[in-house]
């Protein structure tokens, strides 16, 4: 055999036998990652699930509806036609049928959920908005007319100690006159 024929497998035998050191390097390294890994995603999960729980009880709080584009939806959600988030964060809408359907929100993926709350939020706000200026207004309206019947009560209230204090006064006169 030619000397440099003999140079190439051995190359190749080095080659295809890697150190066994190196091996059990990268194998461990693997199962340090793999179990950090699983921790973050439970931890994770634990959080975008504390995070639902969150968006329920704003939602419960200002009773409203969210439109949500399907797309934020993730798999396989991503093709309904309409959905909104509604009362105990459950994703209601019409599927690519046209058939209605619910689901909740913690069932999707956390990378899903997380899409959903930006855009849920921002919607959100602006309701809360809406229904604070509306609110605002009624109050003022209720605390000014609240002010005009007060004036009207002690308005009614003077004139009518005028004109008992006057009938008294009257009574007084006329049995005055009559003794």
């Amino acid at each position: 055999m030619p000397a440099a024929q003999e140079t190439k497998e051995k190359e190749v035998t080095e080659e295809q036998s890697p150190d066994p050191q190196e091996v059990i390097r990268e194998m461990r390294e693997i199962q340090s990652d793999a179990a950090q890994l699983s921790e973050i995603e439970e931890l994770e999960y634990t959080q975008t699930m504390k995070l639902v729980e969150s968006m329920k009880a704003i939602q419960a709080g200002v009773g409203t509806a969210i439109s949500i584009r399907p797309v934020s939806l993730g798999e396989p959600l991503n093709h309904v036609k309409q959905a909104i988030i509604g009362a105990d964060a459950v994703i209601i809408g019409l599927d690519a049928d046209g058939k209605p359907f619910s689901k909740p929100l913690s069932d999707l993926k956390p990378a899903d959920i997380l899409n959903v709350v930006q855009e849920w939020a921002p919607k959100l706000r602006v309701k809360i908005s809406e229904r604070k200026k509306g609110a605002e207004a009624r109050l003022y309206l209720v605390e000014k007319i609240l002010r005009e019947f007060k004036e009207g009560n002690s308005a009614i209230k003077d004139s009518r100690k005028q004109f008992y204090d006057s009938v008294e006064s009257d009574l007084v006169k006329d049995t005055l006159e009559k003794e």
